[in-house]
């Protein structure tokens, strides 16, 4: 008999009804007998007793009611009504299935079912329900770059409709707002046809309006954002836009000082990564991440075919390069493995180009982080493909080499002549850390290849002096130059037979965010290319080891390797001690998990039984342990459905035994076995987080190499963070600042992992436990340098700090105190932050002092800030100014006295002649009882003051003559009095605070 016809998914005649869709069905059938002959009432009732009877059954009916939204429009009204009302958790059950459904199979639903999917959202976004945000983004990646086929059209309209409809959601949130100018600029190029002309009006019209009306939180976008401009730049309403970002840059926003401050910001990879679908994503990944070298052509195949279908996906190609260059940063092991570089991919990719104009936008998007290159905020690995698809296409495609070598020599000139020197600087910085950090030795064999033409040889010994002198600035280790250094696609070696097409996966939101990993350089056909240098550690015999252990080598096939592992692992095993070699072997070749835990036990119990062995023989042990161990380290700990730690199985089964047992031999070997596996140190943290046995993670700290908490601490976190899913690392740290208060409280490195990858959902969950007492990030005695560390951080990142100091009870003197050492006034976040931050403290004497006194910041700072206060509690602020006159003068410090004559001065021009200040006669006449004693200089500068002294003179005139000849008196022995005298040491008034 047929199988029914699934109402979810299209389905051809060879495919099964999906497991999802089973489910769906089960708990529709479920739903519709458990209601039947009931009345709309009574239905009601009975699934309130239902949803909190049982978890199950609440799990059952909310998918049921799900269901019946995404396949019945006539229903999916009432359906969502009983939905809000029945629900117990706040619809994160249902959140999470749309998720589910979004990310794994958004191209095999029907396309009724994708218009609901659109529907759901709306409702989610009115009823404001948390989570909306993650489904958003997740939708809005579903709009597929390069097809303008009726159903990817249809279902672009619809997400315009929601932006539009939804204004308000979308501009209070961030990242929505800037994910949608992201998006939609980016389409914009796609949608040239006149089938199309309505959805490419309707986007520039969403998108000018987005820009010109939030353009400050746009500049957040980076330097992306000028790359998508200059895509629409042709555009007649894109041309005043470009007119005033060029030239009234103050038109736009009154922070944004011109178009170099976005260059200068590198943009978040989250941005960059959304312009992929999550089934491209998904694939591009394990394209770069798990193919081999050798087997990869059949994967390439697969993935064009999939993607690559006519001329006008072409331009998903500059996607793919910037995701692979800002998203894609191999580790250390991936390096020193013998999977598919990532040059080869982007040369792939460029030999799939067929147009011109294509072809300089996929240049554009391989070199655009090269442009306005900094090292200290920019990572090398968005510069590293670029140069090594240069240096390996000379042999194989010399012509790509050279297209590529012109290009970076003519963008010097003509990206933005304004900025000439700039990207000039850009490019040569990008030069020079490729050298420094040896991802090639030099520039000589690049330059002076003899299929390069002469002129362009030349062009670049001018352009660049300085960098092809021999070994020039790389040191003497030389890049071989290999004959055979091929393209992804053009790999002649007979490979093994390619192995099944990956699996599908369940892509979150936030196995989305892929972490940056430390640069390691790029690993080149193993057995040939030589590794850079800080891709190595040396280990005891003078060799190179990486950080996972394995060899840096690896043979040309998966069998090969797999062979080099085994042969690697009975020599080890040979080597060991007798008395503990037949349990290392049984363990080593056991599969069986019960089986291969008692083995386990067995080898500590031998190593309990030695007492006398010494540190290398348990490292010997670990060793051959870390062969086996390897494959669990390598799973994400939370890799079950509920996100609890699978304490049943793999690493952890392990753990408790070595944790049972809390003698400092157990510590030493877990420590040997902790410096060949670096990730251990996480697995074990986190499973005695749940054990609740933090305590023993310090006992164990005082056994590594590193001696001491903060340093094996703030390590493993880093590793969570760059190697484990987000849910793990956030999972942990409220945990951590309660146990270890005075190693996290404070820490610098451990706050930028926190808010690197941090999404809205963790933050605000931080945000509640910061606020709960349940965790103290900041220490107010080094709060000021914290603060200063973060200038170098990304924008989201400052931002996120300053939300977190918000939250928490700091002091308002210690943060001002930032801003002593400070002299740079382009520090644009740390002063908009600061100004939110000090709204909400009151100004006191001791506050509003150091306000006051500092220097170089009135405009971004001090007067706004000094202004509000006024407004906000009146009279007492300018009350606090006359007292610093007043003790001024008695104290006579005349250096103290004119600076608050010139703040009183720049004051009164920030504001209108109706403003409080204007009318406050305490003020006016302790200023002028003090005004002799002011220096010509300061009177000549400030005419509003002297202004104002006129305008009290003239009402005073009208007091009788005998005032205005005590007036007159007075002015002509103003020249006649002393200026103050010197006795008080001219310091800050931030250092007196005993006034």
């Amino acid at each position: 008999m047929e199988p029914p016809k699934s109402c979810l998914f299209s389905l051809n005649n060879l495919e099964t009804n999906d497991e999802i869709d089973s489910e769906f069905i089960q708990d529709k059938d479920f739903l519709l007998q458990t209601l039947t002959g009931l009345s709309e009432r009574e239905s009601l009732d009975k699934l309130n007793v239902l949803t909190t009877s049982n978890p199950d059954n609440h799990k059952r009916v909310c998918v049921a009611l799900l269901y019946v939204m995404l396949t019945d429009q006539s229903q999916a009204s009432k359906a969502w009504r009983d939905l809000t009302i029945v629900s117990r958790d706040n619809l994160q059950l249902v959140i999470a299935r749309l998720n589910q459904l979004v990310s794994t199979r958004f191209d095999k639903l029907l396309m009724p079912v994708k218009m609901q999917l659109i529907w759901i959202l709306e409702q989610i976004i009115i009823s404001n329900i948390p989570g909306g945000d993650q489904l958003f983004v997740l939708m809005m990646s579903c709009i597929k770059g390069g097809d303008i086929k009726s159903p990817n059209v249809l279902f672009a309209e619809q997400m315009i409709k929601i932006v539009t409809s939804q204004l308000n959601w979308v501009v209070a949130n961030s990242f929505i707002l800037n994910l949608s100018v992201y998006t939609f600029l980016r389409l914009i190029v796609d949608h040239t046809t006149p089938q199309v002309a309505h959805l490419r009006k309707a986007e520039i019209s969403l998108s000018i309006k987005l820009i010109r009306e939030n353009f400050e939180e746009c500049m957040k976008l980076g330097r992306d954002f000028i790359r998508l401009l200059q895509g629409v730049a042709k555009i007649p309403e894109f041309i005043d836009l470009w007119r005033d970002i060029l030239y009234s840059p103050q038109k736009l926003s009154p922070n944004f000082t011109g178009i170099l401050q976005i260059l200068s910001v590198r943009t978040s990879r989250r941005f960059l990564a959304s312009r992929l679908t999550p089934d491209m994503e998904t694939r591009l990944s394990f394209l770069a991440t798990q193919v081999k070298f050798g087997q990869h052509q059949r994967y390439q195949t697969w993935f064009a075919r999939r993607f690559f279908t006519g001329p006008e996906t072409q331009t998903l190609v500059c996607d793919c390069i910037r995701y692979i260059c800002g998203v894609i940063h191999p580790t250390n092991e991936m390096l020193n493995s013998n999977i598919v570089p990532r040059w080869a991919l982007i040369g792939w990719l460029l030999t799939t180009i067929t147009s011109n104009v294509m072809a300089a936008q996929t240049k554009l998007a391989l070199f655009y982080d090269w442009f306005f290159y900094n090292k200290d905020s920019d990572s090398i690995m968005n510069i590293e493909p670029g140069i090594l698809v240069m240096n390996h296409a000379l042999k194989s495609h010399p012509v790509i080499a050279a297209t590529l070598m012109d290009f970076i020599i003519r963008m010097t000139d003509e990206f933005c002549p304004e900025l000439q020197q700039e990207v000039w600087s850009g490019i040569n910085n990008s030069f020079k850390d490729i050298i420094d950090k040896k991802v090639i030795a030099d520039f000589t064999l690049l330059v002076s290849h003899p299929k390069l033409d002469e002129e362009l040889r030349l062009s670049f010994h001018r352009k660049f002096p300085g960098m092809c002198t021999p070994g020039g600035g790389g040191g003497e280790v030389m890049v071989k130059q290999d004959d055979d250094s091929k393209f992804s696609d053009d790999d002649t070696r007979s490979p093994p037979p390619p192995p099944p097409p990956p699996p599908a996966v369940n892509l979150s939101l936030e196995n989305r965010m892929i972490s940056d990993s430390p640069f390691s350089g790029m690993q080149q056909e193993v057995e040939e290319e030589y590794v850079p240098e800080y891709v190595k550690e040396p280990v005891e015999n003078g060799g190179v080891e990486d950080r996972g252990g394995g060899a840096s080598g690896g043979g040309d096939s998966a069998s090969e390797y797999s062979e080099d592992n085994d042969s690697g692992l009975s020599g080890l095993i040979e080597e060991l001690d007798p008395s503990i070699k037949e349990e290392i072997r049984k363990f080593s070749y056991e599969s069986e998990p019960i089986a291969q835990r008692t083995s386990f036990g067995n080898v500590i119990s031998r190593i309990m039984d030695h007492p006398a062995w010494t540190r290398p023989k348990l490292a010997a042990v670990a060793k051959c342990l870390h062969v086996t161990l390897q494959p669990y380290l390598s799973l994400s700990v939370m890799d079950d459905e509920e996100g609890q730690v699978p304490l049943h199985h793999g690493i952890f089964q392990l753990l408790s035994i070595l944790t049972k047992d809390k003698r400092p031999r157990i510590w030493k070997f877990l420590s040997e076995f902790y410096n060949i596996e670096p990730r251990v140190g996480y697995h074990l943290l986190y499973y005695l987080y749940s054990r609740a046995q933090l305590d023993l993670y310090l006992e164990f700290t005082s056994y590594t190499s590193a001696g001491n908490l903060k340093a094996c601490l703030t390590e493993d976190l880093r590793i969570c963070q760059e190697e484990d899913s987000p849910a793990t690392f956030y999972k942990i740290i409220p945990d951590l600042y309660q146990k270890f208060p005075a190693v996290t409280t404070g820490n610098s490195s451990i706050l930028h992992l926190i808010v690197s990858c941090i999404d809205s959902q963790q933050l605000h969950t931080i945000v509640c436990n910061v606020m709960s007492k349940k965790m103290k990030i900041f220490n107010v005695r080094s709060i000021s340098s914290l603060l200063r560390t973060t200038l170098e951080w990304e924008t989201f990142e400052q931002y996120c700090v300053w939300q977190l100091l918000s939250a928490e009870s700091v002091p308002s003197e210690s943060v001002i105190d930032v801003l002593k050492d400070i002299k740079d006034t382009h520090h644009f976040e740390l002063f908009s932050s600061m100004l939110i931050f000090l709204k909400s403290v009151k100004p006191t004497e001791k506050v509003v002092k150091k306000i006051i006194f500092l220097q170089n910041f009135e405009d971004q700072l001090v007067i706004p800030i000094t202004v509000w206060w006024i407004d906000k509690y009146g009279e007492g602020v300018i009350r606090i100014i006359e007292g610093f006159i007043g003790s001024a003068v008695s104290s006579m410090d005349d250096k103290r006295l004119n600076i608050l004559v010139q703040f009183v001065e720049t004051i009164c021009k920030a504001v209108d002649t109706n403003h409080v200040i204007y009318n406050q006669a305490n003020l006016w006449r302790q200023i002028k009882s003090s005004y002799s004693f002011i220096s010509a200089s300061v009177k000549e500068n400030c005419p509003m003051v002297q202004k104002m002294m006129k305008d009290g003179n003239r009402k005073s005139g009208s007091q009788g003559d005998s005032e205005s000849g005590s007036d007159r008196e007075s002015d002509e022995s103003v020249e006649e009095r002393p200026k103050l005298s010197k006795r008080k040491r001219d310091v800050s008034v931030l250092d007196s605070d005993d006034e």
